[in-house]
């Protein structure tokens, strides 16, 4: 990230967006148990509080690549919250957590981020279990790629996703996107998708983080 992103993500503001889009989510997927979440990219940790708070996620592990966010996010952590929510340094290309680990994956507008964003959308399905949801925000190059922001924010410039191929990508990995998302703009999207069921291989048992 470049100067203006990290003004953005030390915003109060953003904080507020962070709380909207959770209530989009629970309106769009309403209330259910989730035991285990994951929140990619997780910059300081303020969405991973939001989603125990707000959607009453049980357990949140939520990584980034930066360890200077990692250490901040562990440091403002609340009290309240620490048995509750765990933070590591970790790649979203990458993820080092077993198959059908989690209950949720959370995107709060991160995969834009990634280089080889088909890699990490591939492991969103591949961590998540059947029946599992995928909540995300995600923008498009129309916002963060026009004549005036590409100047502004640091993103990759090549090979990029437009609305089209985020949701065909979520189909092709068995991600069944709600008929309620938010947006259809070409600018954004706000979405919840659910993990297809899948039968496992003779021997092959869901591993869950232990907690």
């Amino acid at each position: 990230m470049n100067w203006p992103e990290r003004v953005w993500i030390y915003s109060p503001l953003r904080v507020f967006f962070l709380r909207r889009e959770a209530r989009r989510w629970l309106n769009q997927a309403g209330s259910r148990q989730v035991d285990m979440a994951l929140e990619i990219g997780c910059g300081l940790g303020r969405g991973a509080c939001i989603l125990v708070e707000e959607l009453g996620f049980k357990r949140v592990i939520a990584f980034d690549l930066e360890e200077k966010l990692i250490r901040r996010s562990l440091a403002d952590r609340p009290g309240h919250l620490r048995e509750r929510i765990d933070f590591m340094v970790a790649d979203a290309q990458d993820f080092p957590f077993p198959r059908a680990s989690f209950d949720a994956v959370v995107n709060f507008g991160i995969i834009h981020h990634v280089l080889d964003w088909r890699r990490c959308m591939g492991e969103i399905a591949r961590v998540l279990a059947p029946g599992g949801h995928f909540y995300f925000e995600e923008i498009f190059p129309p916002l963060y790629a026009n004549i005036l922001m590409r100047h502004i924010v640091r993103h990759p410039r090549e090979d990029r996703f437009d609305r089209d191929m985020f949701l065909e990508a979520l189909r092709s990995r068995g991600l069944r996107v709600l008929d309620t998302v938010s947006s259809r703009s070409r600018f954004g999207l706000v979405g919840v998708a659910v993990r297809e069921a899948e039968e496992f291989t003779a021997g092959t048992q869901r591993t869950r983080m232990k907690k």
